[in-house]
């Protein structure tokens, strides 16, 4: 996780290294796929059949949604501040946001708290739901069909709360140091290795209790 997240800064930071940038997520899949070939799990169903269905998400969903997600959404959300406050952000300096500590702790919280109440709302609106299934299709974790999705679902609850993060004011620093914990947390809870939570299980969404959430079935117990 620890390179994986450096990696992600690094390609923000350097521009020699901007051509990573296209494939930081390829390789942390590709280290998700090492754990499930080294923790197989016994449980596991081959998923060679929807191969070319995940292969084609992935691609959707990593390199085309965002940008067409941004040509719709970023003129929206930029009118807001600029009609109510006379500005293109919410806060004309992330100073007022509080220190860079404070800062990344809050977008972490932030995304984890949208992410929850977007995922609530797709199971609980039929609208959304309808749109969400898709992903359920999804009956047995594994890295390849972590992006999964509706491209409307997936942006609105994989793509949005970032363009909102970037109008509201935060320090590019801190957003650069928080977003990729985001990111790396979501790739691993797709992981189809048998590794145990354990008390982890109450504090993040581990690969045991994400298997549990797209299960047909849960068992008894939990």
């Amino acid at each position: 996780i620890v390179f994986f997240y450096g990696l992600r800064v690094l390609t923000q930071v350097y521009p020699v290294s901007q051509e990573l940038l296209k494939c930081d997520r390829l390789l942390l899949m590709g280290a998700v796929i090492l754990l499930e070939r080294i923790y197989r799990y016994r449980y596991a169903v081959s998923q060679r059949a929807v191969l070319t269905r995940d292969i084609f998400s992935n691609i959707v969903n990593l390199y085309l949604n965002g940008f067409v997600t941004g040509l719709i959404v970023v003129p929206l959300l930029v009118f807001l501040p600029e009609h109510l406050l006379g500005r293109k952000l919410f806060f004309a300096a992330p100073e007022q946001l509080g220190p860079l500590w404070l800062q990344v702790a809050a977008i972490a919280v932030f995304v984890s708290f949208y992410r929850y109440w977007m995922h609530r709302l797709q199971h609980e609106i039929p609208f959304l739901w309808s749109l969400h299934a898709y992903h359920h299709q999804v009956t047995d974790l594994k890295a390849f069909n972590t992006y999964v999705s509706h491209p409307i679902d997936y942006s609105l609850r994989n793509i949005l709360v970032y363009f909102i993060l970037g109008v509201i004011g935060f320090s590019p620093l801190a957003i650069l140091i928080a977003v990729p914990l985001t990111f790396i947390g979501a790739a691993f809870s797709h992981c189809g290795a048998d590794l145990k939570g354990g008390f982890l299980n109450y504090l993040f969404v581990t690969p045991e209790v994400h298997r549990w959430h797209h299960a047909a079935k849960v068992p008894e117990g939990y």
